[in-house]
């Protein structure tokens, strides 16, 4: 008991002390719970939609497997309808499948304004549900469940998809087939009869959960309908089930888990619980999680910097007083105790404060901007849990060193006086070198020796702790350099004795040490995260390969009409070329996406037809290619004779292919058809990536492996596509009128879909909605592109820099501490100096200065450790990232990288105004007869 008074009693001696350790720590304790509410609430929305996302089955049954080519055997049926327990089983039949567009062209802008403005993530398919269930699977909000012999073909659409894509009841869809019929016929219009109100999915970010449920179906069709869109017979991806009212559900799974693991494909039950939990382990929920560890892991070191800080301080000013209680009252291990106590206590003040704090905050912007919120906000357990770890966790490891450093306390160093640290002003050329070592592990482990992707994440491990230890080793060597060489310079600069910055920093090394490592902690991280973010966006922004526009045509044009285009006076007569373009899929798995996909690794390919020597030779070619193998001469001669195609460079390093082998892919429109094209050369095509994605140009799905250039007549026979969907040119000048191009083209496309109207003897009202007329051309500017892009990641990599940021401000207290106490412990040395001549203005600047190269040392670690990582943490995300596989170069963002070592070095002073200010108010009789507290 006498140790907790003592430890409370300690604490209310440095009320000021205390009281900024704990604002730190609650600080850090708010940070934690603001990231794991997000995750909190993330969760509470995947259980509203589990609850909800089979309808009113209570159970489904699906390959246990979850690949969309396993499904579910038919002799399956037939027992489980038999069964007593069972009120209803229907079959499904889960296939994505390409749509045109509907009989209105969206013209509503997304919510997130961009080049190729149009409804947000609407891609050109949707999932469809083929089943004869006689009754909904869910409640209709509108209109009728499909007939059971209708006179059209029918669809019925879940509610939030035709409010996205703007279809109303009594509208017609458009289906592709993926094999022509009997009439040759390669589409379906099938008219719309119904709404159901199911829940949304949940967006799941690029990946995807192992499970298929009725809610993940976007439109219902009846089973004789699939069989003549697909082509091919009806088979089974889930089975829906309903039970009777007095069944028991688990006495029923139990019995039929054993039977359904018998079958050639072995089959699974999924009940609500489990969606649960598939859901909870989606990219979105991983990421959000990863979040809300990263925060507290950041939290917990920057809890346990500053409760380190304040401890150690303690223990060095209190040494005789642990050296009398060890010889009147206290045993060794009640003065370990006695540390251990104190940084608990001030854990728990923290921890108490900062969830009372973060709470009210959370309810403050529920209230006023919840309609932003997509999930809401939400403080649970594993909030509180997170906060506790954090706060506590850090406290008591911070504790752990000042206890150990106690227990050296002897009785006698009651009456011994008190050791002066030996003041150094030697680098440590040993410790210089040795840390310089660890630091070139990490860049030698990822780009000189680059890791399997089975070892990636031991390597990083390993070149990240290194990089860790080694610029600690160094900082003391930086502190001595600061000292020697800065400290002068600076001094002249501010007409300061330079004398009274000698060994200012370097008397108490380690301190010093410590305190700016705990300001390089944070600015370190937000150093990483910039450069790492802005090295991995150079691999998509587009490059100055491609030409300034691509413009959208719908439906199209032929080849000829296309190439009036260029007669436009603002478009490059000698740049513009029409374009076909298809994304076939791979017949072969070429880059290994089915063992880890990545934004390189996939199925399928974004293939794009364009008159070859106009694109690739001349003295004005439309595309300035950087070439890795090949040369444009000899492409260009085999593309002519067909059947050849360029591809780019990291398409080949996934794949292992070569020039002059052969890519084979399965047109769309003719399934189970191959189609094959000859690699005539390799290229560097940075940035095609969203240059497609914002241009409509993947036209089947949302990623593809890469872009391939190929000739415009192979790429328009061996797909069928006889009409330009694109045109790719350059400007003519520098200001051109990019809203006169696209009237231009949409007149070009009115007045065909006119003509073709009056061949057919048919009206254009009857064709085309007329107020659509606007928007039958979209020109997208590469430009435009660039800016949107630019300014949206900006935004995310700003997103993720704001918790370093934040451990920065925070750590500011603990040094802050550190500050008070060194201008206390010197008051009496400022005593004599003010004594003997110096004025009150003299010691205030010193003391800033001390400030400021505390804050230089902190700003250069962060800077070298910074660099690195971010450096090597984008090479390591080429072999473990969804988005790697690119290897872009290293790109560093010194506008934002320079004004965060400014802050730094602004937070430095700052936090050395107050001790400054103490000083400079004190008289010298008040400062000499403070004692002096070492001697």
């Amino acid at each position: 008991m006498k140790v907790h008074r003592l430890a409370l009693a300690f604490l209310r001696e440095r009320k000021a002390r205390t009281a900024l350790t704990t604002v730190a720590i609650a600080a850090a304790v708010c940070m934690v719970i603001w990231v794991s509410s997000s995750y909190e609430a993330l969760h509470k929305t995947y259980d509203e939609f589990s609850n909800l996302a089979l309808g009113r089955y209570e159970l489904t049954i699906a390959p246990t497997s979850a690949d969309e080519n396993d499904f579910v055997a038919p002799e399956v049926l037939q027992p489980l309808r038999e069964d007593p327990a069972v009120a209803a089983v229907d079959p499904m039949r889960a296939k994505r499948i390409a749509i045109q567009n509907s009989n209105r062209i969206p013209a509503s802008p997304s919510t997130s304004p961009g080049p190729g403005d149009g409804p947000t993530g609407l891609l050109p398919s949707l999932m469809f549900m083929a089943t004869d269930a006689t009754e909904a699977p869910f409640d209709l909000s509108e209109g009728n469940w499909i007939a059971s012999e209708p006179s059209s073909p029918q669809v019925v659409l879940r509610a939030d998809v035709a409010e996205r894509r703007q279809l109303h009841l009594g509208d017609w869809l458009t289906v592709e087939r993926p094999r022509p019929d009997d009439d040759a016929q390669d589409t379906l219009a099938l008219e719309i009869v119904g709404f159901l109100d199911a829940p949304p999915t949940p967006k799941l970010g690029v990946g995807s959960i192992p499970m298929l449920t009725p809610s993940f179906g976007e439109a219902f069709i009846n089973v004789a309908l699939a069989e003549d869109i697909l082509g091919e017979p009806f088979q089974i991806s889930l089975l829906g089930v309903s039970v009777q009212d007095q069944a028991d559900i688990t006495k029923f799974r139990f019995g039929w888990a054993t039977r359904l693991n018998r079958y050639e494909t072995p089959l699974q039950f999924q009940e609500a619980y489990e969606i649960e939990e598939a859901l909870d382990q989606a990219s979105e929920a991983e990421n959000v999680r990863l979040q809300s560890y990263a925060a507290t892991g950041v939290a917990m070191l920057v809890a346990m910097l500053v409760t380190f800080c304040s401890l150690s301080m303690g223990v060095t000013e209190r040494t005789r007083q642990y050296a009398v209680l060890r010889a009147i009252a206290l045993t060794k291990w009640q003065i370990t105790w006695l540390i251990v106590l104190e940084g608990v206590v001030l854990g728990a003040m923290g921890l108490l404060t900062g969830v009372l704090v973060g709470w009210g905050l959370l309810q403050i912007v529920e209230q006023f901007f919840g309609g932003l919120l997509h999930h809401g906000i939400l403080l649970g357990g594993r909030s509180l849990t997170l906060a506790v770890l954090a706060s506590l966790g850090g406290s008591f490891l911070a504790s752990l060193f000042p206890a150990y450093k106690s227990t050296c306390v002897k009785p006698l160093d009651a009456v011994a006086p008190l050791h002066q640290t030996q003041i150094s002003r030697s680098p440590g050329w040993f410790r210089l070198v040795l840390g310089l070592s660890l630091i070139a592990v990490n860049p030698l482990l990822t780009f000189a020796f680059p890791p399997n992707e089975s070892s990636v994440g031991l390597v990083m491990a390993v070149g990240f702790l290194c990089s860790s230890v080694g610029f600690f080793v160094t900082a003391p060597s930086l502190v001595v350099w600061v000292d020697r060489y800065v400290g002068p310079a600076i001094a002249r600069g501010l007409r300061i004795d330079p004398k009274l910055l000698t060994s200012q920093i370097t008397s108490h090394l380690w301190r010093t040490v410590g305190a700016a490592i705990a300001m390089a902690f944070g600015l370190g991280l937000f150093v990483g995260i910039q450069v790492w973010g802005f090295t991995m966006l150079e691999s998509f922004i587009p490059g100055n390969w491609t030409p300034d526009a691509i413009v959208m045509l719908r439906p199209g044009l032929s080849p000829t009409e296309a190439e009036r285009l260029a007669n436009h006076p603002d478009v490059d007569s000698q740049r513009c070329l029409p374009m076909v373009v298809e994304q076939p899929r791979l017949v072969e798995d070429l880059t290994h996406s089915a063992e880890r996909p990545s934004i390189v690794r996939q199925d399928n390919l974004v293939i794009v037809g364009l008159a070859p020597e106009r694109a690739l030779l001349g003295d004005h070619p439309l595309l300035t290619l950087e070439w890795v193998a090949g040369d444009p001469r000899n492409a260009v001669k085999q593309m002519q004779n067909g059947g050849a195609c360029i591809v780019p460079d990291h398409f080949m390093e996934e794949t292992g292919l070569k020039l002059g082998d052969s890519i084979s892919v399965s047109p769309p429109r003719n399934a189970g058809n191959k189609v094959s094209y000859v690699i005539a050369g390799v290229v560097k095509l940075p940035g095609w990536h969203w240059q497609t994605k914002l241009t409509g140009l993947r036209t089947r799905t949302h990623r593809a492996a890469a872009l391939v250039l190929a000739d415009y007549d192979s790429v328009a026979s061996d797909f069928d596509l006889p009409m330009a969907s694109h045109v790719w040119f350059s400007y003519a000048n520098e200001n051109p009128d990019v809203d006169s191009i696209q009237t231009f083209a949409s007149d070009l496309v009115h007045r065909s879909i006119a003509d073709d109207a009056f061949q057919q003897k048919t009206t254009p009202t009857q064709t085309m909605d007329e107020s659509s007329t606007d928007n039958l051309a979209k020109v997208v500017s590469v430009q435009d592109i660039r800016n949107h892009l630019d300014v949206t990641a900006r935004r995310w990599i700003w997103v993720i820099s704001y918790i370093p940021l934040i451990s920065l401000l925070i750590a500011c207290l603990g040094v802050l501490n550190v500050m008070l106490a060194s201008v206390r412990s010197r008051r009496w040395e400022f005593g004599i100096l003010r004594s003997i001549g110096f004025t009150s203005s003299d010691l205030s600047r010193a003391i800033l200065v001390e400030g400021l190269m505390i804050a230089l040392v902190a700003g250069l670690l962060a800077l070298g450790f910074g660099i690195l990582s971010g450096w090597c943490g984008s090479g390591m995300a080429q072999y473990m990232s969804f988005f790697g596989g690119l290897h872009p170069p290293l790109v560093i963002p010194w506008l934002p990288i320079i004004g965060g070592f400014s802050l730094v070095l602004l937070l430095g002073v700052g936090i050395a105004a107050w001790p400054a200010i103490s000083i400079g108010r004190s008289r010298p009789m008040d400062l000499l007869q403070s004692g002096n507290e070492f001697s």
